[in-house]
């Protein structure tokens, strides 16, 4: 639950800004938005970014199930929004032109966040009800 409250409070927050044709600012809620359509554009590592957010949502469901499996989509959802941290470009048009990221913001920190929360969260639930498990 902790995890969803900083996430939704990401959406309020811009993500990050770049250059193209002039700076834009690109807002988390249009990221979340849009991010799932990306690839219909042609931004196939932009949409390998986003997925991080349906990775999140089917640990949420295993996690619920008690599938211990949760804690792997957590991983990869974590390593996938840790990796545009290290972009120096964007894809900024449907032609395939790119824009040089000029800032990481507030959004995409509080995203990471909650991403990173429910990760721990995940891997310490299952440590522990493995831990009571075994001594019962």
């Amino acid at each position: 639950m902790l995890s969803l409250s900083i996430f939704a409070s990401s959406l309020t927050f811009d993500a990050f800004s770049y250059e193209y044709q002039g700076v834009k600012i690109i807002s988390s809620l249009s990221c979340f938005l849009m991010g799932s359509i990306a690839i219909l554009g042609g931004g196939l590592l932009e949409w390998l970014i986003w997925l991080a957010n349906p990775l999140c949502l089917i640990s949420i469901f295993l996690l619920i199930m008690d599938k211990p499996v949760a804690t792997k989509f957590n991983i990869v959802a974590v390593i996938l929004a840790i990796s545009f941290y290290s972009w120096n470009s964007i894809l900024a048009s449907e032609s395939g032109a790119s824009g040089k990221i000029l800032s990481v913001n507030y959004g995409y920190f509080i995203w990471l966040a909650s991403i990173t929360t429910l990760t721990i969260g995940t891997y310490w639930y299952f440590k522990r009800y493995r831990e009571v498990r075994y001594t019962d």
